[in-house]
């Protein structure tokens, strides 16, 4: 074998360094859509993934990106850091995920936000918010059934992003949905709606602390001595 053909194939092999890129820091504001008060204390979570391109196109691993919380402030601003994260982060091909926003507040409809600019995300796509500096309205919920669409989805969102060791980043987010979905099963038990009656929210952070040794295996701590200042 000659120099060439066996220096073409070690590079093959060897993995190659991720380079460092960067979403710009995010500011935004949140107000009640009936009058355009000032919203304070709407908990935020903003993130984006990527998944491992394999040779059969499927079946590869998945990272989050970046994983970040914030709460608006008393006129409802809210700011978030730049996030420096790999853009690399796989030896294949790394597929992005479009970036995006819940915004959650006790008593109001969720909202959902996500980068539109591609169907399929570039990488100018997952360093670029496309709803930065732009006021977002949120609209209080008016029925049971928003009321449990807010509460189930931001928890199942959060479960979402909480792999390895992300629950850390959004402890208050974690704990704001807990506290939701507490208030949400001990309601339905008093609902006039049979159906509602019977569903039930999971807790995210619930959920992580049951794996308290399994993230300890994994170097992240412990989960449940993390959160215990968080919720009292």
């Amino acid at each position: 074998m000659n120099k060439a053909l066996l220096l073409a194939l070690s590079l093959c092999v060897l993995p190659v360094p991720g380079f460092p890129a960067t979403m710009p820091p995010v500011r935004m504001k949140v107000v009640d859509a009936q009058d355009d008060r000032p919203m304070g204390g709407a908990r935020v979570l903003f993130q984006t993934s990527a998944s491992e391109g394999t040779l059969t196109g499927h079946g590869g691993r998945s990272v989050n990106l970046f994983v970040a919380e914030a709460v608006t402030d008393h006129s409802g601003e809210l700011q978030l850091p730049k996030q420096e994260f790999s853009a690399q982060p796989f030896f294949l091909n790394t597929n992005y995920n479009n970036p995006s926003m819940v915004v959650f507040k006790p008593g109001y409809v969720l909202v959902v936000l996500l980068n539109t600019r591609r169907i399929i995300a570039e990488l100018q796509d997952v360093s670029t918010w496309q709803y930065n500096n732009q006021t977002i309205k949120m609209r209080p919920a008016t029925t049971d059934d928003e009321t449990l669409h807010a509460v189930h989805f931001a928890a199942d969102y959060a479960y979402r992003v909480t792999a390895i060791c992300s629950w850390k980043k959004i402890p208050h987010f974690l704990v704001a949905v807990d506290r939701a979905a507490a208030e949400w099963n001990r309601k339905r038990a008093s609902l006039p709606d049979d159906a509602l009656r019977r569903l039930t929210v999971n807790s995210p952070l619930e959920r992580v602390l049951m794996n308290d040794g399994y993230y300890i295996e994994k170097g992240c701590g412990s989960p449940k001595a993390f959160f215990a200042p968080h919720r009292r």
